[in-house]
């Protein structure tokens, strides 16, 4: 791939982005691309199959700007594995909570159940490796008490990711006590996964 195609690429993908935060994914067309971006309908699908191809690759690049920041974490020598997972978990928080732009793209994502669908998909597959890592290094350690790492990251991460699809989603967000609560179960989840200590606060 060329870097001429790879910067135009990026190019219309970031202009799609933009689109699909200011008007929802359903309601952006093609066409707005192609206005938005002045490319032809032809070049347009040199580059994209559809605007599902658009949209996966928009939230790929988002998600792997993230694992760019949690990776120093992953590879840190001078953290065991729990002490990494507690920061890995800590600073995933602060960049949804402190990034606006990421913030936008969720909000967007969240209206729509297909695109939902597409993000959580894409962070099982993006999240799982540099998670198994942790998980694998524990059990190394004699930290976790885990079989298969990844596939227990796999199964994890479906958990965590899958908050927004709760009945009680807002509950959780908005309720002080309820958010509380939900920190202490998954908490729970994650321990007992790992099997590490009762009295063990990951989050």
């Amino acid at each position: 791939m060329s870097e001429k195609y790879s910067n135009k690429k990026k190019e219309l993908i970031s202009i799609a982005g933009k689109l699909f935060v200011e008007k929802g994914y359903e309601e952006t067309s093609v066409d707005d691309i192609l206005k938005a971006s002045g490319i032809s309908k032809g070049g347009f699908y040199h580059y994209f199959k559809s605007k599902e191809d658009v949209l996966t690759d928009s939230i790929k690049n988002i998600i792997e700007e993230l694992l760019e920041k949690l990776e120093p974490i992953v590879i840190d020598k001078q953290l065991n594995a729990l002490e990494k997972l507690r920061v890995f978990m800590e600073k995933k928080s602060e960049f949804q909570n402190s990034n606006r732009e990421y913030a936008k793209y969720l909000s967007m994502l969240l209206k729509s159940d297909f695109t939902l669908y597409k993000y959580y998909i894409i962070v099982a597959q993006k999240f799982v490796v540099p998670f198994g890592r942790i998980i694998e290094q524990g059990v190394k350690e004699n930290i976790f008490d885990v079989k298969f790492p990844y596939e227990t990251a796999d199964i994890l991460l479906r958990t965590v990711v899958s908050l927004p699809q709760s009945v009680y989603y807002h509950e959780y967000t908005h309720d002080q006590t309820k958010h509380s609560n939900y920190k202490i179960s998954i908490n729970e989840v994650l321990i007992r996964a790992l099997g590490l200590d009762d009295m063990v606060k990951i989050l």
